[in-house]
């Protein structure tokens, strides 16, 4: 009887702990409804919305997607983002060491305030002189 007990307690445990369950992040990716709702909590909570973008600029492809997204880096650039950006001087510093180091992501900026009437044409080929003279030619 002893001996029954314990089998059965036995079996039981290890059909208790057998039950948890590995999350397949990929499957839940997979359901765009799923995928929004994660989506908007991310975007909803600050210290997530942190995290996922320090995540982000630690991954070179997602780096290379925004550098390359004009409409985002426009936004960025309109209203209160470009003031916000050079209030926080740690964030400033970063998106100058950033262009310095990539000339098509300074090239890029230099043209949307060009083009969005931040900086005149004179100004702007004054710095392309500058910068060629520099050695930053290739913008």
């Amino acid at each position: 009887m002893k001996t029954l007990i314990m089998i059965i307690s036995i079996l039981g445990f290890v059909n208790l702990s057998s039950c948890t369950q590995k999350t397949d992040v990929s499957k839940l990716l997979d359901n765009s409804e799923t995928r929004s709702e994660i989506f908007e909590a991310i975007a909803s909570d600050h210290d997530y919305m942190m995290s996922f973008m320090e995540s982000m600029q630690s991954n070179e492809h997602a780096m290379q997607m925004m550098q390359g997204n004009r409409m985002m880096m426009g936004n960025m650039m309109k209203g209160s983002g470009m003031h916000m950006m050079m209030k926080d001087s740690m964030m400033m510093h970063d998106m100058m060491g950033n262009m310095m180091t990539n000339k098509k992501m300074m090239g890029n900026m230099m043209q949307m305030m060009n083009d969005e009437g931040m900086m005149s044409n004179e100004c702007m080929q004054a710095i392309m002189k500058t910068m060629n003279g520099k050695g930053m030619n290739g913008m």
